[in-house]
């Protein structure tokens, strides 16, 4: 799946990018550009994962597992900050760096929750991509 299909898929689409290049003219800025677009995919790839971890855990609540009833809202609040972060990197916004660092806290906080449940693949897929998430938008957050 290419960056175009994921942002598509997301509702952010191709008009995200317009005008990126000139909001960033300099070499620290084409730095930040750069880390900006690592972030905006993997706050995409995180979305999808947690989306589909929430679902995963709905289906596990509604089979009477109940101790998956905090991942399941956890991975939905963070796919949440996920699309807000992919929505405000990909316009440029000025509260880049307050989203991206609300984000890996977010990201954070599910990893955690899905890791409580070690032999389910869903959430450790999830838990996975959301650590990868961690470091993308924290470093995204310092620049």
């Amino acid at each position: 799946m290419n960056r175009r299909d994921l942002f598509a898929g997301l509702g952010a689409g191709a008009a995200l990018f317009a005008g990126f290049d000139s909001v960033f003219a300099d070499t620290k800025a084409k730095d930040k550009k750069d880390c900006c677009m690592d972030c905006m995919e993997t706050c995409a790839k995180c979305f999808a994962e947690c989306s589909k971890c929430f679902t995963h855990c709905a289906e596990m609540v509604a089979a009477g597992k109940k101790e998956y009833v905090e991942c399941m809202k956890t991975c939905l609040d963070c796919a949440d900050f996920c699309k807000q972060c992919l929505t405000i990197c990909g316009r440029g916004g000025p509260m880049m760096s307050i989203c991206c660092e609300a984000c890996a806290k977010a990201c954070e906080l599910c990893a955690k929750e899905c890791e409580k449940h070690p032999d389910d693949k869903s959430c450790a897929a999830c838990a996975k991509m959301c650590r990868e998430c961690v470091v993308c938008c924290a470093t995204c957050a310092k620049k």
